[in-house]
């Protein structure tokens, strides 16, 4: 049984209409992410569960008991807010205990619950310091403490991490994963940032508009996208249009740019439909020509070469005049990978490594 699930909610403000019908089940222990971009609603959604809204109709079951219409303090829930909220008249572990007081908790048990939490969000030594003399990065820890020290059942994190710069991110994204892991409790966390979902989540779920797109692991999102909105939301994504020419078993032939290529066909395109095909910039390969390009390869030629270090990254102009982006990987024993701009190239992929959508 799933720890949430939310049957076909809806929620507007106003005349308009933030969450549409949507469902969804979250299960015990997972972390689960909501990416969306601003105003699709996932926000909405985090506060439905945790009670801070009501929705205007379908149910929000929690451990399989209706709880739509119940308010948040009695919910087995806790949220980080992205402004964290902090109480700045009180020190760090007076802002911590603060729930564990208001349940009535013995004193020696808040005192133990604390100092145990304050270890696990790495504040060891900080209990009596005043929330003014934090670094962001110390008070989101805080704002994470006082909300696992109740032991909820449910976590909610709310773009906790947009505050902080990026190499502070990056750290607590890995102290987030490890913390999940340790506690084993349900997270369910919102972010407009890729990169986080991708890191992060056990499953994520790519919101648009109020309504679900797309969920899977951060896997299947990145590499089986289900339609244009996903490729170009989560990544880089190349997108050519094209026509199915022939039927070959489980392949297709298709006709891009005045060239034939052999892909997969997952989706049981026709002869004559129209197609887009979806490429990551790392799954291009390129090989350089001074003649004609070998049959299967599109022509063109580097506009510009960015080196990143670890990656390659060209922008190509196709000479239909499309730009496309592909990154290479940095191998120091390969100068090959560099290249002069306006230098003339072809540009191809593996067969299984397109993405093959219906045309929109």
């Amino acid at each position: 049984m799933p720890v949430v699930c939310l049957n076909n909610i809806s929620k507007s403000f106003g005349s308009q209409k933030v969450i549409d019908n949507l469902c969804l089940d979250i299960f015990k222990g997972e972390f689960l992410t909501l990416l969306g971009p601003s105003g699709c609603g996932k926000t909405t959604v985090l506060r439905l569960i945790a009670g801070l809204e009501t929705c205007d109709s379908g149910t929000i079951l929690i451990n399989g008991r209706d709880q739509s219409r119940l308010p948040a303090c009695d919910r087995d829930v806790n949220t980080v807010f992205q402004s964290y909220a902090l109480f700045p008249h009180m020190n760090v572990f007076n802002n911590i205990a603060f729930g564990l007081k208001l349940k009535k908790i013995p004193a020696r048990q808040i005192r133990d619950r604390v100092m145990e939490t304050l270890a696990l969000v790495k504040l060891e030594g900080m209990d009596n310091r005043p929330i003014s003399r934090l670094s962001g990065g110390q008070q989101q820890r805080v704002a994470i403490a006082r909300a696992i020290v109740n032991q909820p059942l449910i976590l909610l994190l709310d773009e906790p991490l947009s505050a902080l710069d990026y190499k502070l991110r990056k750290q607590m994204r890995l102290d987030l994963r490890h913390l999940h892991q340790k506690l084993g409790i349900t997270f369910v966390f919102v972010t407009h940032d890729q990169e986080e979902a991708l890191t992060l989540s056990d499953r994520v779920v790519v919101m648009h508009n109020g309504s679900i797109q797309q969920t899977g692991s951060p896997k299947e999102i990145y590499e089986t996208p289900v339609n244009l909105f996903v490729a170009n939301f989560v990544g880089e994504s190349n997108i050519f249009d094209a026509r199915v020419t022939s039927t070959m078993g489980p392949d297709i032939e298709i006709q891009i740019q005045g060239i034939s290529k052999t892909v997969q066909n997952r989706r049981g395109f026709k002869k004559d439909q129209a197609v887009k095909v979806l490429l990551r910039p790392e799954d291009m390969t390129v090989e350089r020509t001074k003649d004609q390009c070998p049959k299967g390869f599109l022509p063109g030629q580097v506009k510009e070469m960015i080196y990143k270090g670890t990656t390659v990254d060209l922008i190509i102009r196709l000479d239909n005049g499309q730009d496309i982006f592909v990154t290479e990987f940095f191998n120091e024993d390969d100068q090959d990978i560099f290249y002069d701009v306006n230098e003339r190239v072809c540009v191809s992929w593996i067969k299984g490594w397109e993405v093959t959508l219906p045309y929109e």
